[in-house]
C-alpha cells in the first residue's frame, strides 16, 4: 500500500478493507475495555443472509475467456528489476509516520494493554532504516506469509471496546503473499529476522525464515517457468514421498516442470530447500485460468464463507486481498488496495445518483466477475442480477448500525446490494447501494482470443462469414454478431447470436460435471435463416431419419440443413450397434418424445428448438425435468450421452435448468 495522509476511516472500518489512512480518533481510546460499558450483545449483532451462502446461488458467467498471463507476469517480476532503481525512503517506510502514538491516539496490544512508546521506539531502531537498499537482492517466498508494517508479530490496535476495533483490525498487517512469490529485498531488521521488501504491489516485512535469496541467474531462469495456478484454496500440498509441503493458495502462481492424467510436478523452495511438490489437477491447473462459469464457481467455491481478515491477517483476506487474488487467477492483475483497485479499467463514476439510477447505471453497464464495485473504503465483485437484485461477491466485516454498532458479514460472502435493508436498526444511508460511488470495468483485450475461437466455429458451423460485428449469408443478408448487451443467464430479454456459444458446453466431460446453461441462449433470427423462419419453411426443410433400424425401425422427422438430419442418423446408426451388444440401453430409447414440433418452451414466449427440428427428446418415462423434478435427477447412461456429443448434440442433462431427454443439434458448440 502506498503513503497516506490520515484521513477518516469509519467507512473502511464497518465494511474492513484494510487502507492506509488514518482513522478518526475514538473518543475514550485511552481507556481499557470496561466489562460495564463494553456489550457486544447490544453494539455487535450478525447480518442474515439473505442469498444461500453456495456458488450455485450465483449468476451464471455468460462469458468464457482465455486472458493472456504477460501482463500480470511482467507485474511480478518486476521486482526482478529493481536492483539499482532509486526510492524515496519516507515513501517505502510510510507506516512508521502512520502509526505512532500521540496524546488523542493510543494503541492497544493483544493484552488489551496499551502500548507505550518505548515499544514503538524499538521497532523503529529495528527497522534499520540506514540499510535501506543496501542488500537489493531477489527472493523468493518459501512459505506463505504475512508483510507487516513494523518488523515484527505483535499486533496494534485501536481502542477494542469501539465497535470495529481490536481482531482483526491488526493495523501492522500489510498483506499475505502465497508461496513462491518473487521479492525484492531491500535490507534486513537489525536483529536479521525480518527483511523489508517489495513485491508488486506493496513495502513490507516479512520473516527471513519464509523467503530465499536467489542469484540473477535463477530470477532469468524462474521467469521463463511455465506456471499453474491454485483453483480450491487451503488444500494440503504433498511431495512425492507424501510429506506435508505448503497449504494452496488461490492467487498463487507456481512453476511446473512435467505433469500427467493426475497431477502436475514441479520444484520451489520450501523453507529453503528446493522442494518437489505435486499438485493434484483436482484443485489446480494451468495458469492462466480459463475465464469462464465453471473455474470462478470453483475458486468461489472454497472461498466462500471464509472468515474475513484485515490485511490478509491469519492468511486469510480483506475486501481488495479477495478481489486481487480471485482474479489472479486468470491472470488479471489488481493493486493491493481498494482505493487504487476502483481505478482500474474503464471507471464510471456514480456520486450523486438515486439508489434506482445506481442499479440501473450498474446492470446496463456492468460486465458479470468483470467489474469491480467501489464505495469508500471497500472494494466487491459485482456477480448480475436476478430480478431487481445486484449480486456482489466480497470480502466485509459488516454495516453500521443505529447505535453505532456493527451488523456483521465477517466473511467472504455473496449478498446484493441492499443486505440488511429488512433491518431497523440499520439506516438507509449506510446500505452498500447508498454508499456506491464508482464502478469500473475490466476489459482485458486478450478476451479477444476466445471470442475470435467461437466466431471461427460458428463460421464452420452455418457456413457464414462474420466480418464487422455482423454474420453475412451467402444470400447478401446479414445479422448483428454481438451487441454489446449483457443478459441474464437465460437470455430472457433475447439473445444476440455471439451469445448462442457465449458460454463453454462440457461436452465429453463426466456426468457429474458442473452444471451450466450452456447452449439455452438461441438467437431465433438465425435459427430461422439456417432452419426456416416459419412452421412452413421448416416443414420444407425436414427429411426422415430412421431411428433404431434393427429394434425400432422408427422415421422421425428431422432438419437436413447444416447436416443436422445425417448428424441424428450417425447417432441412431451407432446406438443401433450398441444395442445390439447391450440390450438393456433400449429402455432409455424406445418411445422418443418427439423431434420436429412447432411450439414454444413452456412457460415463456421463445421457440423450443423442436420447432426447427433440430431437437430430440428420448424416451420420457427415463427422464427428468427441472420443472417436474424437486432437485437434479437422471438416468441417462453416459454411452448414450457420449455417441450424442461425438455428432455435435448437446445434452440437455448438463444444464442447470436441466432437461435429461433432450438432444439438440448445436455443431457451434463443439471444437
Amino acid at each position: 500500500m502506498k503513503k497516506g495522509i490520515f484521513l477518516a476511516l469509519s467507512v473502511a472500518l464497518f465494511l474492513g478493507c484494510s487502507q492506509t489512512t488514518k482513522p478518526e480518533p475514538n473518543k475514550q481510546q485511552n481507556a481499557l475495555p470496561d466489562e460495564n460499558v463494553y456489550k457486544p450483545n447490544e453494539r455487535i449483532s450478525l447480518l442474515e443472509f439473505e442469498v444461500k451462502q453456495d456458488a450455485s446461488s450465483l449468476p451464471q458467467n455468460m462469458q468464457s475467456a482465455s486472458f493472456a498471463q504477460d501482463e500480470i507476469l511482467k507485474r511480478r517480476f518486476k521486482v526482478f528489476t529493481l536492483r539499482g532503481v532509486k526510492f524515496n525512503p519516507n515513501d517505502a517506510f510510510w507506516a512508521f509516520n502512520v502509526y505512532k502514538p500521540s496524546e488523542k491516539r493510543k494503541y492497544f496490544g493483544s493484552n488489551f494493554r496499551q502500548i507505550p512508546q518505548s515499544w514503538f521506539d524499538a521497532q523503529k531502531e529495528n527497522a534499520n532504516f540506514a540499510g535501506f537498499l543496501q542488500i537489493s537482492a531477489y527472493a523468493l517466498t518459501s512459505a506463505n506469509t504475512a508483510v507487516r508494517n513494523f518488523p515484527t508479530d505483535e499486533p496494534i490496535f485501536l481502542n477494542p471496546q469501539t465497535p470495529g476495533e481490536g481482531y482483526p483490525f491488526d493495523y501492522l498487517q500489510e498483506s499475505t503473499l502465497s508461496i513462491a512469490h518473487p521479492l525484492f529485498v531491500s535490507h534486513l531488521s537489525k536483529d536479521r529476522a525480518w527483511a523489508f521488501v517489495s513485491d508488486d504491489a506493496v513495502w513490507g516485512w516479512v520473516k527471513v525464515e519464509d523467503i530465499k535469496f536467489i542469484s540473477d541467474e535463477e530470477a532469468l531462469a524462474y521467469q521463463k517457468s511455465s506456471f499453474v495456478t491454485i483453483k480450491t484454496d487451503k488444500m494440503p500440498v504433498y511431495d512425492k514421498g507424501g510429506n506435508f509441503l505448503f497449504y494452496s493458495r488461490v492467487g498463487a502462481i507456481l512453476p511446473v516442470l512435467a505433469q500427467d492424467d493426475k497431477n502436475y510436478y514441479g520444484k520451489i523452495y520450501v523453507r529453503n530447500m528446493l522442494r518437489e511438490f505435486v499438485l493434484p489437477k483436482s484443485f489446480s491447473a494451468l495458469f492462466p485460468l480459463k475465464f469462464n462459469d465453471s473455474n470462478l464457481k470453483t475458486i468461489l467455491s472454497s472461498l466462500l464463507t471464509q472468515p474475513y481478515g484485515w490485511g490478509g491477517v491469519d492468511k486469510l483476506r480483506d475486501c481488495s486481498l479477495f478481489t486481487k487474488d480471485l482474479l489472479a487467477s486468470f491472470g488479471v492483475w489488481l493493486p493491493r488496495n481498494s482505493r487504487a483497485q476502483a481505478n482500474m479499467g474503464e471507471k464510471i463514476n456514480l456520486k450523486g445518483l438515486s439508489n434506482a439510477a445506481k442499479s440501473k447505471e450498474i446492470k446496463e453497464k456492468g460486465v458479470p466477475y468483470l467489474t469491480l464495485v467501489h464505495l469508500p473504503g471497500h472494494i466487491m465483485l459485482y456477480a448480475g442480477y436476478k430480478g431487481d437484485d445486484i449480486y456482489v461477491v466480497h470480502d466485509a466485516w459488516g454495516l453500521k448500525t443505529a447505535n453505532n454498532g456493527r451488523a456483521l458479514i465477517g466473511a467472504t460472502a455473496i449478498t446484493t446490494l441492499n443486505i440488511g435493508q429488512n433491518r431497523s436498526d440499520i439506516q438507509s444511508a449506510n446500505l452498500l447501494i447508498s454508499k456506491v460511488d464508482s464502478i469500473n470495468v475490466m476489459r482485458p483485450e486478450q478476451g479477444m482470443l476466445d471470442k475470435a475461437r467461437k466466431m471461427s466455429a460458428l463460421q464452420r458451423a452455418y457456413g457464414v462469414k462474420i466480418e464487422e460485428n455482423l454474420v453475412k449469408f451467402g444470400d447478401g443478408t446479414s445479422l448483428v454478431y454481438d451487441d454489446f448487451k449483457q443478459k441474464d443467464e437465460e437470455c430472457s430479454t433475447g439473445a444476440d447470436i455471439e451469445d448462442m456459444n457465449a458460454l463453454d458446453y462440457a461436452a465429453f466431460s463426466p456426468l457429474s460435471a458442473a452444471l451450466s446453461d450452456a447452449g439455452r441462449c438461441r438467437n431465433y433470427e438465425l435459427l430461422g435463416k439456417i432452419y426456416g423462419s416459419s412452421e412452413s419453411a421448416v416443414k420444407a426443410n425436414l427429411v426422415d431419419v430412421i431411428w433404431l433400424k434393427d429394434f425400432l425401425n422408427l422415421p422421425l422427422k428431422f432438419n437436413s440443413k447444416n447436416g443436422a438430419a445425417a448428424a441424428l442418423q450417425d447417432v441412431s446408426n451407432e446406438l443401433n450397434e450398441m444395442v445390439k451388444s447391450d440390450p438393456n440401453l433400449l429402455e432409455y430409447l424406445k418411445d422418443p418424445g418427439g423431434t420436429f414440433k412447432w411450439r414454444i418452451i413452456a412457460g415463456t414466449n421463445r421457440l423450443s428448438a423442436h420447432s426447427y427440428g433440430i431437437a430430440i427428446d428420448i424416451n420420457v418415462k427415463k427422464s427428468h425435468y427441472w420443472q417436474w423434478s424437486k432437485g437434479y435427477e437422471n438416468l441417462i447412461p453416459e454411452k448414450i450421452v457420449r455417441v450424442f456429443e461425438k455428432h455435435k448434440f448437446i445434452w440437455g442433462g448438463r444444464w442447470k435448468h436441466f432437461d435429461t431427454m433432450h438432444f439438440e443439434y448445436r455443431p457451434e458448440m463443439f471444437e
